[in-house]
């Protein structure tokens, strides 16, 4: 349907409906019915050739329609009689003999006067009915974002229907406004969905007009989130753009990350953390945005920062949309009751033991080129923190025998990290060989060798561009008061979820059953080989690729306690696994111990300067520990 948005009493509009046969054949016998506005104010004056008037209807029919994409239209012509606040076009649709269930389109909504009210352009839909259209609206503002190029507007005066919102974000880009919250405008501007949010696009300050100044903001809503995700993203669809409050304590299960964003779930629901695969209760999660689209390297630029656990309270501001999330975006500063930090720290193994440890430390590059478009080059005060920050770790995680490391981008870094005061009496060696990754991110290992000897090294390289970050193998004797024990080891850096779980998912099956098909091949030179994989793989603990591992025979060192929580990584709110040690059996005869050194996923942007173990990355270190004695 295409017909004007806005009209004024006694004018002639005129009405086109255009069916469209996307089948590859011909339509037969095609009937297009027009349904007049029930609600009184439209007089029909003249309808297209063959139609024919039935009450309150038009019907067209033609004998045929040819098939790959061709239309025809049909079209009439009325008179607004009576000044109603709008009119609706609800029934329209086309049949055939080929198809025979009914085909229509959204409800078209024709408004009186010179303004389209907001719970209109919003719609009932996750789309504006009036995409690419110009019009005006008006409504108070709520918020103005600089950063986010742009603020909200609430209509005080809305409809009753619960899917359709009353609020929205009004694009002015670089342009300087003179808007404050309080105050209602009007605006004019052209309809469009950025990023899946319903934006009204102002090109000319001229088009933001202040009817009134100094008013109040509307009564804000106050949040509640169902627990399953499917009512939640629908709960907060009719809520996009508008005023929300989170008046109560709000628990953090996420902190503040580089984006400014972190999640929260309403203390009445008794729940500390989200899990991954928990679909009952991940609805229940808040995000909030800082209102910026800025990417942070460290807190100094954040307003506030929030830790996983934290508890806040005093949040309003408009509900935003972008990236595939609604986001709060604060107006006031809430009030942030933190916990004391206490990290964990491990002891060094006794002579009769070793320990393994996996770790993606998250992009550590160095000052030199070549360097990725992003992140940006660190300067080098910079880069020394985060040399020491990963030093602090591995001293915290107890100096393990082995550290495995991904996202590294040479082994010029990891002499650095052995160089360093806290780890320089353990005699820690580095391993590293250049992958072919585009952003020069490798796998390499650290070894203590006072304890441990490598004897071979290895880059495994996949067949067929399997990944440009092919496994490093290295065979490792360990010394032991029981004798030398020799175990090979594969670190792998697996295919990111970026581009979709289930898009990628089958590129990290077949990167584990390449591990397998290695696996296979040491086992059969020598049946007793311990052997391990391990590193970010990039997939849960319940997933096709680890099932691959398993089904080789490998066992995951989380099982040592399958109830404990596990989680080395907290994606949008949810904790999960990504970091993952899967052992032979022989060796897992051998496990006595696995920690998750929880130092960096729980905990929000460090401030500058700060070389504590405290976020030096996304990710958690995962341990296991070895004894040869009970």
């Amino acid at each position: 349907m295409d017909a004007p948005i806005q009209v004024t009493p006694d004018e002639d509009i005129t009405i086109t409906l255009t069916a469209v046969n996307y089948t590859p054949g011909l339509l037969t016998d095609l009937v297009i019915t027009a349904t007049l506005p029930r609600r009184g104010g439209f007089q029909i004056i003249h309808a297209s050739e063959g139609g024919k008037i039935n009450g309150n209807k038009i019907i067209w029919t033609f004998p045929e329609l040819a098939g790959n994409g061709a239309d025809l239209s049909v079209s009439y012509q009325g008179k607004v009689t009576a000044v109603n606040e709008y009119l609706a076009f609800r029934e329209y649709i086309a049949v055939a003999n080929e198809w025979p269930d009914p085909v229509g389109s959204e409800s078209f909504l024709i408004f009186l006067g010179d303004s389209v009210p907001i719970w209109a352009i919003q719609g009932p839909g996750d789309r504006s009915p009036y995409l690419f259209k110009q019009l005006n609206t008006e409504g108070i503002v709520t918020g103005v974002f600089p950063e986010l190029q742009g603020f909200w507007i609430q209509e005080t005066e809305t409809d009753n229907g619960p899917s359709t919102s009353s609020g929205l974000f009004i694009y002015t880009g670089e342009m300087e406004i003179t808007v404050v919250p309080g105050n209602t405008v009007k605006v004019r501007g052209i309809v469009r969905e950025k990023g899946q949010q319903t934006q009204l696009l102002v090109s000319n300050p001229d088009d933001i007009e202040n009817l009134l100044i100094g008013g109040s903001l509307p009564t804000a809503v106050l949040l509640d989130p169902p627990p399953l995700e499917i009512d939640a993203n629908v709960y907060y669809e009719s809520l996009e753009g508008m005023l929300v409050e989170v008046k109560d304590s709000g628990i953090a299960v996420a902190p503040t990350s580089q984006y400014g964003e972190y999640v929260l779930v309403l203390a009445k629901h008794g729940i500390n953390r989200l899990w991954q695969g928990d679909f009952l209760h991940n609805g229940l999660a808040i995000m909030v945005d800082d209102g910026s689209s800025s990417i942070h390297t460290n807190r100094s630029d954040l307003p506030y920062v929030v830790n996983t656990g934290d508890q806040v309270t005093g949040l309003m501001g408009p509900l935003a949309f972008a990236f595939g999330r609604f986001k709060l975006e604060p107006i006031v500063q809430p009030q942030v009751q933190s916990s004391e930090i206490l990290l964990p720290h491990l002891d060094t193994v006794d002579e009769n033991a070793f320990s393994i440890m996996t770790w993606n430390v998250e992009n550590l590059f160095d000052v030199l080129d070549p360097h990725p478009s992003s992140p940006e080059k660190p300067a080098l005060r910079d880069y020394k923190i985060s040399i020491t920050k990963v030093a602090n770790t591995i001293l915290y995680a107890g100096a393990p025998t082995i550290v495995a490391l991904q996202e590294v981008e040479n082994i010029a870094i990891l002499e650095d990290i052995t160089k360093h005061e806290v780890l320089d009496k353990f005699g820690y060696q580095p391993f590293l060989i250049e992958g072919t990754d585009s952003r020069y991110i490798d796998n390499g290992y650290l070894v203590r060798t006072d304890i441990a000897k490598v004897l071979e090294v290895e880059q495994l390289i996949a067949p067929d561009g399997l990944t440009s970050r092919p496994p490093l193998r290295i065979l490792v004797e360990i010394q032991t008061e029981s004798g030398p024990l020799r175990a090979n080891l594969l670190n792998n850096h697996f295919t990111s979820m970026s581009g979709g779980e289930s898009a990628t998912e089958p590129q990290r099956i077949a990167q584990a059953a390449w591990n397998a098909t290695i696996t296979n091949e040491l086992l059969a030179e020598e049946p007793d080989a311990l052997i391990v994989v391990l590193g970010d793989l990039n997939s849960f603990y319940e997933s096709t690729p680890l099932d691959t591992l398993r089904d080789s025979g490998f066992r995951h060192v989380f099982e040592i306690d399958p109830e404990a929580g596990w989680y080395s990584y907290i994606y949008e709110g949810v904790s999960q696994t990504l970091d993952h040690i899967l052992i032979t059996p022989n060796l897992f005869d051998l496990l006595r111990k696995v920690v998750v050194l929880h130092v960096n996923a729980d905990y929000a942007l460090p401030e500058s300067g700060d070389d504590s173990p405290i976020r030096k990355s996304d990710h958690d270190p995962v341990i296991a520990i070895f004894s040869l004695t009970d």
